[in-house]
């Protein structure tokens, strides 16, 4: 048996965390990534929040978006930045505890953003709002289900892949994939206004 070398795919981009080994707490031993609805080969950036599970041992990422262009109140057609992973079904919401309806339909046409078309409007949306794929949907019921850490590093979707999950630690807050609204579910993150 020999040496083996595997190869990871990065994105480059400047670090999420601040510090690092003792400076971060990551929960115990590694999770594998739950795969299911994710492209292969897609890219789950550092700094995404993570619903893991310490007694299945699995961990899956909160699916966001970020919008790039301004929506009226009655929209139900909104543009958001390529990559997002949200996909046909998913309860499209902006909030928590705001409105959350199923996305009917997503076009790539577009070399710069993807339109994604919901059945009833989650209201006016401004350029650069987080959107997220709600764990429920109806007029009050947008929630992030149990996110509770964050992925450590970037990890290509590939079955059998594992992840590690921060769960206490500081982050550059304008380099994390995901607005304040979902601050109050990761208390144990501190969120440097650094750059």
């Amino acid at each position: 048996m020999g040496l083996g070398y595997k190869r990871t795919s990065t994105t480059g981009d400047v670090p999420v965390f601040q510090g690092h080994g003792e400076d971060l707490q990551v929960a115990q031993g590694g999770f594998k990534l739950d795969v299911t609805g994710l492209a292969a080969g897609a890219i789950i950036k550092a700094g995404t929040p993570m619903q893991f599970d310490e007694a299945t041992r699995v961990a899956k990422p909160l699916t966001t978006g970020r919008v790039v262009e301004n929506a009226a109140s009655n929209a139900v057609n909104y543009k958001i930045a390529k990559g997002s992973r949200l996909k046909t079904g998913d309860y499209f919401a902006a909030k928590k505890g705001d409105k959350a309806y199923a996305i009917t339909a997503i076009s790539t046409d577009n070399a710069d953003y993807d339109v994604v078309t919901v059945g009833t409007s989650i209201g006016a949306l401004t350029a650069g709002d987080m959107v997220f794929a709600s764990t429920a949907t109806g007029a009050s019921n947008a929630a992030f289900g149990a996110v509770n850490g964050l992925n450590y590093r970037d990890q290509a979707v590939a079955d059998g892949e594992s992840v590690s999950v921060v769960i206490r630690g500081t982050v550059y807050a304008r380099r994390v994939p995901y607005s304040s609204d979902l601050e109050a579910a990761l208390p144990k993150i501190i969120y440097s206004q650094s750059y």
